[in-house]
């Protein structure tokens, strides 16, 4: 009989597990079944080029059918309760068990009623948002941290930007940043901080660094309130919402400080605290880690998940891949792009307060690799493009 494992969530992290556990172990050692509400996968920071134009929501979305060629199993329905002292989990389509798991469910946001670019549909509020303001105040809040990519919302800030500057407009329209952090970038370093500060500068944006977390105290129609009692008036905002793990997390004993709690992430170990056979990965545990929340960093440590799976699984060791955990992040500014690349190793380790970053200049070239990469996301993990 093979071993099952379930993995429930079909974003980035299910993903990656799912095909490079199925790549090693055929489907007579391990039966992998992969659950999520959704029918479809969505590369989530092309959300951005929704909003503002360059895609339509099919063109950021594939189905998950596709897991399948790679001899996945898969199921829609949602999930609403993990038992893994049982080894069980609950959901609209009936009781599966499980000899290992794998919690992948992301983070949940909620809603405030304001558009954003961090869900499909908000995105394309905004795009219905922005035509509208051909002159005035456009406020791009952050209400509270942690919140999935880090540097998006000054991302959205600097095509904003764009926006209005290509239409001739950017004179008559003021665009301010309100976030928890005082600097914008700190969490990358003060070099970090110092340099987005400057550049922001350089194109015009209002930076508000509230320094409290949350950041925001009220939302009104045309008027917010931050957390130290300031209030900005605007005629479009579009507000980063609060972020939350998903309920089943949080009714099980997975959970710590509002997330799930990996082991020993400094030490590639990302079982459960208290389950040698549950692993909690991605935006669901990044908090606990602690890192952002973002695919590029899972697919780092994803390695180290394999090899402990498959070690569990079949009772085979492949050996300690090297472990570091990377990110690298490609920000599109409008007529080009910017990047960094991090080792937050030492810093999960504690050795450091902050990651080592490397920051590469704005290039067309990196612009072009962002486009790119959402259809390498999508050709690498299901073998399709949209």
């Amino acid at each position: 009989m093979p071993k099952k494992l379930l993995v429930l969530g079909g974003g980035t992290g299910g993903l990656i597990i799912s095909k490079e556990v199925r790549e090693i172990a055929g489907p007579g050692e391990v039966e992998i079944t992969l659950i999520d509400k959704k029918d479809r996968t969505d590369f989530r920071p092309s959300y951005l080029y929704v909003a503002f134009g360059y895609r339509k929501p099919e063109q950021v979305s594939v189905p998950l059918e596709y897991v399948k060629r790679h001899g996945v199993n898969f199921v829609k329905a949602e999930v609403k309760a993990i038992d893994p002292a049982n080894r069980k989990v609950k959901t609209t389509a009936g009781e599966f068990t499980y000899d290992a798991l794998v919690v992948a469910l992301g983070a949940e946001t909620v809603d405030t009623g304001f558009p954003h670019t961090w869900e499909l549909e908000p995105s394309l509020k905004v795009a219905e948002v922005l035509p509208q303001i051909r002159q005035g105040h456009v406020v791009i809040g952050v209400y509270s941290m942690p919140y999935r990519c880090p540097p998006a919302p000054i991302e959205l800030a600097m095509l904003t930007h764009f926006y209005y500057l290509t239409r001739g407009l950017r004179d008559k329209v003021k665009i301010t940043v309100v976030h928890p952090m005082k600097r914008p970038f700190e969490n990358f370093g003060p070099m970090a901080a110092k340099w987005m500060s400057g550049f922001l500068q350089q194109l015009g944006v209002e930076y508000i660094g509230v320094g409290q977390n949350p950041a925001i105290k009220a939302l009104g129609k045309n008027e917010l309130e931050t957390a130290t009692g300031e209030k900005i008036k605007f005629d479009a905002a579009f507000i980063v919402p609060p972020h939350k793990a998903p309920d089943p997390v949080l009714n099980s004993d997975l959970a710590k400080n509002g997330w799930a709690a990996p082991r020993s992430p400094a030490n590639g170990d990302f079982r459960s605290e208290k389950y040698d056979d549950v692993y909690v990965i991605g935006d669901v545990a990044a908090p606990n880690v602690p890192v952002g929340m973002a695919g590029t960093i899972l697919h780092s440590y994803s390695p180290w998940v394999v090899s402990n799976l498959l070690a569990d699984l079949l009772g085979v060791s492949l050996g300690k891949p090297p472990f570091r955990i990377v990110g690298t992040c490609a920000l599109d500014v409008g007529a080009y792009g910017m990047a960094a690349a991090c080792d937050f190793t030492p810093f999960v380790k504690k050795l450091k307060p902050y990651p080592d970053c490397m920051f590469l200049p704005p290039s067309p070239v990196t612009r072009m690799f962002k486009e790119m990469f959402e259809k390498i996301y999508f050709n690498w993990l299901l073998g399709v493009v949209p």
